[in-house]
């Protein structure tokens, strides 16, 4: 493919419709955020009749400064902090195409259509077990000229009506989900929503409001159907749905502890309902995915680790009297079982980034890092196009030692009893990778940004050992993206 790590110069609903169907692992991207400030960009054409010989209105939209103040006073500075007059951006008198840049539509919904019409084509190049990340800023309502946007009263053109004045004035649009319930209704499969977390913020002059410190990062999916099985004890990986445990013992399925009674057969003096009182079930080797996923994990807080260490090693306490005679003298490792960490939370906190180069939004590698390794697969066959999976058995654990704080209070102070539990749990132990059986050899999964800015995605990407396809409509952000990607390929290479 010509495409790869390559940034293609030119308009999303242009280039897109290029690329080939099914082609691309995982999409990761920033798309311009609504009103906000003009990239001057040259105008595009949307909607309409594309045979239409266009004739444009004179109405024009003039945006306020990001924080909502205008000052026509000092119209030179009002640009340079990211305002715009908007030239151009104006309506077919025929056929209602509209003339501007993504994220200078006179009203949200214009631009939340637009920008999902973009998404609908990269739905088409991603796999089908694939992945997309947007991340995406909301904005504040506000007056935005007299009637600007309404039909015209002599010639009746179906133009998109504008915001009524004031409708919304000092009012949070929630554009990310407004965005995000119509990718929904597209057929996009919404799995989180995801808040980056920024505790070095910009700080905000309003003294009516909290001063905003997140934005939102959505995870969509093109499925939420099994497209493939893996076998956790073969490393099979296939694409018709395989016989469980319906299938012959030791390779599709074996018999395992009863994860709801423990093995004991009995709950609460009954019956265990699901192992009959066998104490163990048949368990299935094959798990179904819907698409490509790595669960990525948060580390244990040091507090939990340290309150354990406590709870097992604290100097002049009695030792347990536990039923497999262990004492306190022996490491506490060895009894307390800490896992690969906890399955990774909703709530990211990461730095912004300072970028010295003229390009006004560059979100922080450290916000991509983690959906393009969960998202995007290290190794893919050449010659069906699966990617390989992480296979791991999960086995479930006995007796495992729970010591806890049981916390009295004499005089202000706390200590410790030695007092402890004993549960069950389960264990993931990691046991290979899935084997398409092609025998083709692997490369790696690919990463598209439609709105690839200064490379963020890209060189991300290329640290992870990830290719990628990049698209941006403006030649000064792509030359800037290449230099950075430069750098980062000759530490690489």
């Amino acid at each position: 493919m010509d495409y790869i790590n390559k940034i293609l110069c030119g308009n999303d609903l242009e280039i897109l419709p290029k690329l080939p169907a099914e082609s691309v692992n995982c999409c990761v991207c920033s798309p311009p955020y609504w009103g906000l400030r003009d990239y001057g960009i040259e105008p595009v054409i949307w909607d309409g009749d594309k045979n239409c010989k266009h004739e444009w209105g004179n109405k024009t939209i003039t945006l306020k400064h990001k924080s909502g103040e205008t000052n026509p006073g000092k119209e030179g500075w009002f640009k340079d902090k990211g305002a715009s007059d908007d030239k151009g951006n104006c309506f077919c008198l025929k056929c209602g195409a509209w003339k501007g840049s993504l994220g200078l539509e006179p009203t949200f919904d214009l631009y939340i259509k637009h920008l999902c019409q973009i998404f609908d084509e990269v739905k088409r190049v991603l796999r089908k077990d694939g992945t997309c990340f947007v991340n995406i800023g909301d904005s504040y309502g506000g007056f935005q000229g007299k009637n600007a946007g309404w039909p015209d009263s002599k010639t009746k053109a179906k133009v998109p009506q504008q915001l009524k004045p004031k409708q919304y004035a000092k009012s949070l649009l929630d554009i990310p989900y407004r965005f995000s319930i119509e990718m929904t209704n597209r057929g996009w499969i919404k799995r989180n929503t995801i808040i980056w977390y920024k505790k070095n913020c910009m700080p905000s002059s309003a003294d009516d409001r909290f001063t905003i410190d997140f934005e939102y990062l959505f995870f969509f999916t093109k499925s939420n159907k099994t497209l493939f099985w893996t076998n956790e004890k073969t490393l099979e990986c296939v694409d018709k749905k395989p016989l469980g445990i319906k299938g012959i013992e030791d390779k599709d399925w074996e018999w395992r502890t009863c994860p709801t009674c423990n093995g004991k057969g009995r709950i609460k003096n009954k019956i265990c309902p699901r192992c009959k009182g066998l104490k163990k079930v048949k368990y299935s080797f094959w798990t179904g995915h819907d698409y490509w996923f790595e669960q990525q994990f948060d580390d244990i807080a040091e507090a939990t680790i340290e309150r354990a260490k406590y709870n097992w090693c604290s100097p002049g306490t009695k030792s347990f009297n536990h039923p497999s005679g262990l004492n306190r003298d022996e490491p506490y490792k060895d009894h307390i079982n800490f896992s690969q960490g906890r399955n990774k939370r909703c709530v990211w906190t990461i730095p912004t980034q300072p970028f010295p180069e003229a390009h006004f939004a560059v979100y922080p590698e450290g916000l991509i890092e983690i959906p393009v390794k969960a998202g995007c697969p290290e190794f893919v066959c050449k010659k069906c196009g699966k990617a390989r999976v992480k296979v791991c058995k999960t086995n479930l654990k006995n007796n495992i030692l729970n010591p806890r704080i049981n916390e009295k209070y004499s005089g202000g102070s706390k200590f410790m009893s030695d007092k402890t539990t004993l549960r069950s749990e389960t264990e993931t132990k990691f046991k290979g990778y899935s084997d398409c059986g092609c025998n083709a050899g692997f490369e790696s999964g690919i990463v598209l940004d439609p709105f690839m800015g200064a490379g963020t995605t890209a060189l991300v990407a290329l640290k992870q050992g990830k290719r990628f396809i990049g698209i941006e409509i403006k030649q000064e952000y792509i030359d800037m993206a290449y230099k950075r990607i430069a750098k980062v390929q000759q530490n690489l290479f």
